[in-house]
C-alpha cells in the first residue's frame, strides 16, 4: 500500500490530493475496529475515489496473517490521520548502537556490519535506510531521557519505533514475560516526550530476522519488513526485494520478535515499567 501526502501538510486527509495506491482520498474514518481471531484491533479506515477502501492499526497492533475477522466496528465522524503514524520504526541518526566491541553510531553502520542481538548474539546488517524530514508534528522524534527506562544514555527514535518492555505487570496482566510498545506509547511529557526539531535523519537497518538491539543501551527493535507503511513504500519494498531474491519476490518473511502491546495495555504498563538493559553477547 503507498502512501502519498501530496500536499506534504504531515496529514492524510479527504478531498485534499492525498492518495492511497495512486487513487485519491475520500474519507478517513480513525477509530474503527475489527476483532481478528478474538482479538479487537483500532484502527483507521480509509476509502478511495476508485472503490477500494483500506484499513489498518492505530493502537499498535499488528495485523495477523491469514486471520479471520468476526466483528467490525464504525466510527461515523469524517476525519485525518497523521502521516507520522505510518512511520517505520527508526533511530535517530547520532544514536549509538551496540556491536562487537563497543558502540557505532548508527549512521556509521554499513551493510554486512554485524551488531549484537539480544537472542541470536552477532548478526550481519542486511539493509539499511535512511531519510531527513522535518522534526516537528507527527515527524517529531520521541526522546528517552537518560534512565528513563533503566540503565541507559539519552535516545532519540521515531515515534513508532518499539522499545523492549521487561516488566513484572507484563506478565501478571498480559502473560508475556517481555513486550514491545511504541515509543509514542510511552510518552510520560517528563522522562519520555517528543523532541521537535528543525529537521530530522531517522535511520533503520534490517537483519534476516526480526531482533532486539542496543541502542545507548536501551532494547528495542530492528526494521520489520512488511509491517509499516510510509510514502515510499513502493521504491522501498522494490530495493528490499531485490536484496532478498531467495523469497521469491516476495522479500523476507518475518515474524515479530516479542508480541506488541496495544494502546490500552500500554497505557496499563507505562508507569514504572523498566526493558532489558542486558544484550546476549
Amino acid at each position: 500500500m503507498e502512501i502519498n501526502d501530496a500536499d506534504d501538510d504531515g496529514l492524510i486527509r479527504p478531498n485534499s490530493g492525498d492518495q492511497i495506491n495512486g487513487s485519491n482520498v475520500n474519507s478517513v474514518w480513525d477509530g474503527d475496529t475489527v476483532t481478528i481471531n478474538g482479538v479487537t484491533i483500532t484502527g483507521v479506515t480509509f476509502y478511495t475515489d476508485d472503490g477500494a477502501r483500506y484499513f489498518t492499526p492505530s493502537d499498535g497492533s499488528v495485523l495477523p496473517d491469514g486471520g479471520t475477522a468476526t466483528a467490525t466496528t464504525f466510527v461515523t465522524q469524517n476525519t485525518q490521520f497523521p502521516v507520522g503514524s505510518f512511520g517505520p520504526p527508526c533511530f535517530v541518526a547520532g544514536s549509538r548502537i551496540a556491536v562487537p566491541g563497543g558502540f557505532v553510531p548508527v549512521e556509521g553502520l554499513r551493510i554486512g556490519d554485524l551488531v549484537e542481538t539480544l537472542d541470536h548474539g552477532a548478526q550481519p546488517i542486511r539493509w539499511i535506510g535512511q531519510r531527513t524530514v522535518p522534526g516537528r508534528g507527527a515527524f517529531a522524534p520521541i526522546r528517552f531521557a537518560p534512565r528513563a527506562l533503566g540503565d541507559h544514555g539519552a535516545l532519540l527514535v521515531s515515534p513508532q519505533h518499539r522499545i523492549l518492555l521487561d516488566d513484572w505487570r507484563a506478565a501478571f496482566y498480559l502473560g508475556e514475560d517481555e513486550a514491545l510498545c511504541p515509543a509514542h506509547m510511552l510518552v510520560n511529557g517528563d522522562t519520555i516526550h517528543r523532541a521537535p526539531c528543525a529537521q530530522v535523519t531517522y535511520v533503520h537497518f534490517m537483519f534476516d530476522a526480526h531482533e532486539i538491539v542496543m541502542a545507548e543501551g536501551l532494547a528495542s527493535e530492528s526494521f520489520l519488513f512488511g509491517d509499516y507503511l510510509c510514502k515510499e513504500t513502493s521504491a522501498l519494498r522494490a530495493e528490499i526485494i531485490a536484496l532478498f531474491p531467495e523469497f521469491g519476490g516476495q522479500g523476507p518473511q518475518m515474524s515479530a520478535a516479542r508480541r506488541t502491546l496495544r494502546a490500552h495495555e500500554a497505557r496499563l504498563l507505562r508507569d514504572g515499567a523498566t526493558p532489558r538493559d542486558t544484550c546476549a553477547a
